[in-house]
């Protein structure tokens, strides 16, 4: 999949999941222990605003505002991505520079993961994209993600999933959620 529907499709089921977050549920707890709903969509936001080169919002607190803010990101980041030269440039991330091509896979990553960790956390059904999951899986394997796992690292150890789960949860097994 090219790196660009990777990342529309990626905004676009974590948009899906979080615009049937029941309200009143933006302080619930996710399998990102460390992080609410409300925590989880700043994150995703704040990561969208990084690579369109802009400072986060103030995130709100009700869903509808999340809604928004995330809808304005996920324009925002795609905009830069799609613009001449977009997937050939270098972006500035916490783990170094990246060239937009795997910058927007990355993005793509990050959006489809919270979005099965909002899903899970909200009692929807975590079969999101399943081509989509299956395409960042593989992308993901091929990274060498051994040195960003662990306690405190972006990726907690893999986890048991049983091959004829969706895809989606195959991938949240491989980036360390407890698929059950």
């Amino acid at each position: 999949m090219d790196p660009l529907t990777a990342h529309r499709r990626g905004q676009n089921a974590f948009a899906s999941v979080l615009a049937q977050v029941p309200a009143g549920q933006a302080g619930a707890p996710t399998p990102c222990t460390e992080w609410s709903v409300r925590e989880v969509v700043a994150h995703v936001i704040a990561g969208n605003c990084r690579l369109a080169g802009s400072a986060p919002p103030q995130v709100p607190d009700d869903i509808e505002g999340l809604i928004g803010a995330h809808a304005a990101s996920a324009q925002a980041a795609h905009a830069v991505l799609a613009a001449p030269h977009g997937l050939d440039r270098l972006y500035e991330f916490p783990i170094g520079s990246l060239p937009g091509a795997v910058a927007a896979r990355m993005r793509a990553r990050d959006a489809l993961a919270h979005g099965w960790d909002l899903a899970t956390a909200t009692g929807q059904s975590t079969d999101l994209d399943p081509e989509l999951a299956a395409d960042l899986l593989e992308f993901s394997r091929r990274q060498n993600l051994a040195a960003h796992r662990g306690p405190g690292r972006r990726f907690a150890a893999e986890q048991p999933c049983d091959p004829g789960r969706p895809a989606a949860d195959q991938f949240a097994a491989f980036l360390g959620r407890a698929v059950e």
